[in-house]
């Protein structure tokens, strides 16, 4: 059972977009329709079950759409449909396009990848690592070597978020607010329209702002280099765009990637006239407090799902100052097939070049050296690109793929993958926080069997 307690916070010459893929297009490039019906059926059974609100779903290959799949609410409680150019908050899934615009830089050779962040933030010159000492307490050590935009780009700076910081970290965290995204601000209930409503905002005005204020009033969770910790560093990435291109970030993303593709409903808001498209969020509540501490202990957790964030009062409607390029975007199915096969493409579509061909290749080639790819901190077989995930060895994984294939998710279930080998990409949209579900293991083997040639 579902409800409702607190709120919280393609159409172009190379891929043909029919929403409606016929047998015919699909058995064109080896891949059975009869196959790929398998998908709905499964998707619908977890609507049905009350763990999603439902999903879009789409497959391409060799350039043509062969899936594209809407089903479920894009607000359950007010049995509102998702629509096939339903928006969604995408989260991480913001990653690679900063990842891409940060690319657009090097070839530009406005920035290097061996840069200090120092160049462009200055405060990161003076940043510590906490130390944590034998009886508890920490101290601080110096840096071995300055923090690059490779590490930014790698998760291998020291930065943390506050789900993956240490204990002591992540309490300089929340002291300090040190997050770019939205804080639950009152958890007294403000009824709106018979809403219960918990007020959110984030804590600072831009992400230079913040930037500045992470490398000044938080110490690193481990040297630059040493480890692997997913953090906000794709964030602070934001900020050295803005610096190197003398351009505001969000104005950067939409000259360079989001204009030349036709992504016209990703941004970092949503507008007025879109309000009717976008999609309430819901939560599984028996993680949230892992991914949100702030929630910890505040909501029911024995429920399958809830609505935290309701589309007619999410903060998303609020024009925004802060650009977070590590989770702030939103964006439709559509939009994001676009981006992924502009990848697939070596950087160009419908005659629009973003990247060269060499660029997509750098980009999605594992950066992390053997110490950290042969550690804990990270998954065996796997590698890590700039700002992508790296499938390097699917057997070990234990996943349908390729060697070579990329791809990054976001926190509220929403992922991709771009497989060159097969000439493939595939994007699921949802609304989902802390999923204890095997969502994409599922879809991503669905996607797999229906290859036929």
């Amino acid at each position: 059972m579902i409800k409702s307690k607190w709120i919280f916070f393609l159409l172009f010459s190379t891929l043909s977009l029919s929403l409606l893929p016929s047998s015919y297009e699909a058995s064109q490039v080896g891949v059975s329709k009869e196959r790929l019906e398998k998908i709905s059926p499964v998707l619908e059974e977890n609507i049905k079950a009350g763990r999603f609100p439902g999903f879009i779903s789409a497959v391409a290959r060799k350039g043509k759409v062969v899936h594209f799949e809407t089903q479920g609410y894009s607000d359950l409680e007010k049995q509102i449909p998702l629509q096939k150019d339903s928006i969604f908050r995408i989260y991480s899934m913001s990653k690679p396009i900063t990842g891409v615009a940060l690319m657009i830089l090097l070839e530009e050779g406005k920035v290097r990848l061996n840069d200090p962040v120092s160049l462009y933030i200055p405060e990161f010159s003076n940043t510590e690592v906490m130390i944590i000492n034998e009886d508890g307490t920490t101290s601080l050590e110096k840096l071995n070597r300055q923090i690059t935009i490779r590490h930014l780009a790698t998760h291998t700076s020291g930065i943390a978020y506050s789900f993956t910081a240490i204990p002591q970290l992540r309490k300089i965290y929340a002291k300090e607010r040190l997050s770019p995204y939205f804080f639950i601000d009152n958890f007294e209930a403000l009824e709106i329209n018979g809403n219960t409503v918990v007020s959110s905002g984030k804590s600072f005005p831009d992400i230079c702002t913040f930037s500045a204020a992470l490398a000044s009033k938080a110490p690193l969770m481990h040297q630059p280099g040493d480890k692997y910790t997913y953090s906000m560093g794709m964030d602070v990435l934001g900020c050295v765009i803005e610096r190197a291109s003398g351009m505001k970030f969000d104005a950067f993303l939409e000259e360079k990637i989001f204009k030349p593709l036709q992504m016209n409903d990703t941004s970092f808001s949503v507008p007025a006239s879109k309000v009717d498209r976008f999609t309430s969020l819901y939560a599984y509540p028996g993680d949230l407090g892992r991914l949100i501490p702030e929630m910890e202990g505040k909501i029911p957790d024995d429920l399958l799902m809830i609505k935290i964030d309701d589309r007619s009062f999410s903060p998303y409607l609020k024009p925004a100052t802060l650009f977070d390029g590590g989770s702030g975007l939103v964006s439709s199915t559509e939009d994001y097939l676009k981006f992924a096969q502009m990848l697939l493409n070596g950087g160009e579509l419908a005659g629009e070049r973003i990247l060269s061909r060499k660029s997509v290749e750098l980009m999605s080639s594992n950066l992390l050296p053997d110490n950290i790819k042969g550690s804990d901190d990270y998954i065996q077989g796997a590698g890590f690109g700039i700002t992508v995930g790296v499938i390097e060895d699917p057997g070990l994984i234990g996943q349908y793929g390729s060697e070579g294939m990329y791809f990054w998710g976001g926190a509220a279930s929403t992922f991709f993958w771009v497989d060159p080998k097969e000439d493939l990409v595939a994007v699921v949209m949802t609304q989902l926080l802390a999923n204890p579900w095997p969502l994409r293991e599922t879809f991503n083997a669905l996607v797999y069997q229906s290859i036929d040639d």
